[in-house]
């Protein structure tokens, strides 16, 4: 880089030299403005190419936090691996930032034990919150893979951090989450102060308490957490849910003011507040205030219909329309009810025989990656039945997998896309960094050979160039032909992605329609349909997914030209070549007309200075693209080692994700058989209910009747007696008998 500046500044002296000696052609002077634009352009390159290839790290890191905070985590992990593959970064304070941005990008990625890594690191390395925070964090990634072991040793072998509040609350927590109550609470009582995991504390301890069924020592806590008017992040979830605790103690208690009193505190923007309206029917409920209670749950079916309580509350409000007589009102209840779960009643009826197929069958389809069609319950019993947390549990493992495999399927279509791109130099020249001084670096090349043939034919008289230049006289020479080109491409690949988006929104709304449909029709709002009904409904539904199919095909036809695009990011490649082999070509049929003219002498006076001048000019190009060549090859190595790092990256994930869906196979086929019974007599709890209760109506209805028409017959009787007193008294008046 020295040398080559060394010769420009020597290059620039000799063209004064050459300005003093004679009075410069016009030829002369449009070289001179091009010896001083390819000094500018180098100094401007020298300086630029330092600060491209090394962005600082709060830059880095910056570009990162923007892609975060877009959603765009995918993207956003790239980067801040980017900076912590930067050792010499270590210990600077945006170095920890970028580890625990990185971790929770990992972690909304599905990729939990590649967070957990970086969380272990930075809990071993790391100081103040973001340490703090990345603990935390690390909670909820041992929460989701179920490996305590590697975490619970992690912090218990940490210093300058095991009397801190933060670390007293983590360590309570952890335990917690293990069921390692006493462990816990031992932790846990060791807080002392006013501050966020103090306020955290209490109420864990609280529920600690509620577990050891001491309700008035719970009660202490809760109310402590309450009253706080501490403000940190989240800090109205805890004071919500800690008055929502005392309002169950009281209702345990059987105290239904105070528990109403506490439930009525929390607000209607509260994520609680739909577990206050289901509590707070019960409390009205347990005072034999029906109508009230009624109010409640239909207030929560209007606001909240897809709440896990929804579908008991229908149930809860049919047997109040029971207990209030409106009879009609609440077998139409118990009807719907019977037609919505006894379709799921008889579906887990007829596949809860086989234990071992169904076990070997869900671990198939996970191997297989087909996890759409797992069940560990049926779908249609969501929200409707407790199922446990097991199940809960294996549906995160399940949702993880999938979003895990299709970030991997999406890092692997990038890096090809990356890897394309660096097989061709003309499109390294083309990144935004090198695009301008490249452009320009031919640009000179081209105007300065041109003004060569022009003096050249002045003096010589040459024709048989004259196609040649012709040639290379179309070239884009200026920003402008170069940007309309550009523009034009990038309108081709932005109307191929417009049409992308088309098709992806005209497949989600044909999915949802389908998904509306089929669910419709196999619930009991379809018991009134014929069968010509119904398999019509059924070929309309075949008929979504063929467009749906189809619709898919074009998306991929689509995505394989957008990329296509993307690999020639400005002028075409197969154009650029013919460019170089144009310029190339002109370069040396001008050197071999120079070089027959200096040979026969007639290259003196001023036409030999223009040709000396020339090749000054063309030395002075060749040294700056001496210098972008050599930044090029630099970027390119560095491109390829961060896309070789990622390709082993993504390979380990590969290989340990089938390892995971492996156990996760297992897991699912264990928790579903055993689950598949209970969920199972739950709902069939619910139908057969839903039956008594018609029955009971029919009962009470009939035995209402019986009463009325008992109650009718003895005042007839009653009247009979009146009319016989009456007419043997008329008798007896009458002289009869």
């Amino acid at each position: 880089m020295k040398r080559g500046l060394a010769a420009l500044s020597i290059a620039a002296s000799l063209l004064v030299s050459y300005q003093v000696e004679g009075a410069p052609s016009s030829y002369s002077e449009a070289l001179l403005q091009i010896e001083s634009d390819i000094l500018q352009t180098s100094n401007d390159f020298e300086v630029r190419s330092g600060s491209m290839r090394r962005p600082t790290l709060d830059e880095r890191l910056e570009d990162g936090i923007v892609l975060q905070a877009a959603g765009d985590h995918q993207r956003a992990s790239y980067i801040f691996m980017d900076i912590v593959a930067h050792t010499e970064w270590r210990g600077k304070p945006g170095y920890q930032a970028a580890q625990l941005q990185l971790a929770r990008s990992l972690y909304e990625n599905g990729y939990y034990r590649l967070s957990q890594r970086h969380l272990l690191d930075l809990l071993h390395s790391g100081v103040g919150s973001e340490r703090t925070e990345g603990v935390m964090l690390l909670l909820q990634v041992a929460q989701r893979t179920g490996d305590w072991a590697e975490v619970n040793m992690a912090l218990s072998n940490v210093t300058n951090f095991t009397e801190t509040s933060a670390y007293l609350y983590i360590m309570g927590r952890a335990m917690f989450l293990q069921d390692e109550y006493d462990a816990a609470r031992q932790s846990l009582s060791r807080l002392s102060g006013n501050d966020e995991w103090v306020v955290k504390g209490e109420y864990l301890l609280g529920v600690l308490d509620l577990k050891a069924n001491d309700l008035d020592s719970a009660a202490s806590h809760f109310a402590r957490v309450s009253a706080s008017d501490l403000r940190f992040r989240r800090a109205d979830d805890v004071h919500d849910l800690a008055i929502l605790a005392q309002a169950r103690i009281a209702y345990e208690k059987q105290d239904w003011n105070t528990a109403n009193d506490f439930y009525q505190q929390i607000s209607e923007n509260s994520i609680y507040f739909p577990v206050v309206l289901y509590e707070m029917g019960w409390t009205h409920i347990q005072r034999e205030q029906y109508v009230a209670a009624q109010q409640k749950f239909e207030l929560l079916l209007l606001s909240y219909p897809e709440d896990s309580h929804a579908l008991e509350t229908r149930r809860l409000i049919a047997n109040l329309k029971r207990e209030l007589r409106k009879y009609d009102d609440a077998v139409a209840s118990y009807q719907q009810i019977v037609n919505e779960f006894e379709p799921i009643m008889t579906e887990m009826e007829a596949e809860s025989g086989d234990v071992g197929k169904r076990k070997a069958e869900m671990k198939r389809r996970i191997e297989s990656e087909q996890y759409d069609s797992v069940q560990i319950v049926p779908k249609r019993a969501k929200g409707v039945v407790a199922v446990g947390s097991d199940v809960a549990r294996v549906e995160t493992m399940l949702d993880s997998l999938s979003e895990s495999d299709a970030n991997t399927a999406a890092s692997e279509n990038i890096m090809a896309e990356i890897n394309a791109l660096l097989q061709s130099e003309s499109n390294l020249r083309n990144l935004p960094e090198f695009q301008h001084f490249t452009q320009r670096s031919r640009d000179y090349r081209v105007n300065a050979l041109l003004t060569g043939y022009d003096f050249t034919q002045e003096y010589e008289g040459v024709s048989d160039l004259g196609t040649l230049v012709d040639e290379v006289a179309k070239l884009p020479r200026s920003t402008q032909e170069r940007e309309i080109l550009t523009a034009l491409e990038n309108s081709e690949r932005e109307e191929r992605e417009a049409r992308f988006h088309r098709l992806m929104l005209q497949s989600d709304s044909l999915r949802h329609r389908t998904k509306i449909l089929r669910s419709w029709l196999e619930s009991g709002k379809a018991s009134s349909l014929d069968e010509n009904e119904r398999e019509s409904l059924l070929r309309e539904l075949d008929g979504f997914d063929e467009e749906l199919q189809r619709l898919k095909e074009k998306q991929e036809e689509v995505d394989s030209q957008i990329v296509r695009l993307r690999s020639t990011h400005s002028l075409d490649r197969n154009a650029h070549g013919e460019a170089d082999v144009l310029i190339t070509e002109l370069t040396s049929r001008l050197e071999e007309q120079w070089n027959r003219s200096l040979a026969s002498g007639r290259a003196s006076g001023e036409y030999g200075k223009l040709i000396e001048q020339e090749r000054r000019v063309l030395s002075m190009l060749d040294t700056l693209d001496s210098q972008i060549n050599t930044s090029l090859d630099e970027r390119a190595r560095e491109f390829r080692s961060r896309l070789d790092r990622e390709a082993v990256n993504v390979s380990n994930e590969k290989v340990r994700f089938k390892v995971i869906k492996s156990d996760v196979g297992e897991a699912a086929g264990e928790i579903s058989a055993r689950y598949w019974q209970t969920v199972y007599d739950q709902i069939r709890d619910m139908v057969l209910n839903a039956d008594l209760g018609m029955v009971d109506i029919a009962w009470l209805q009939k035995d209402e009747r019986s009463q009325a028409l008992a109650q009718a017959m003895e005042e007839r009787k009653k009247e009979r007696e009146v009319l016989e007193q009456d007419f043997r008294q008329f008798l007896k008046e009458s002289g009869q008998e």
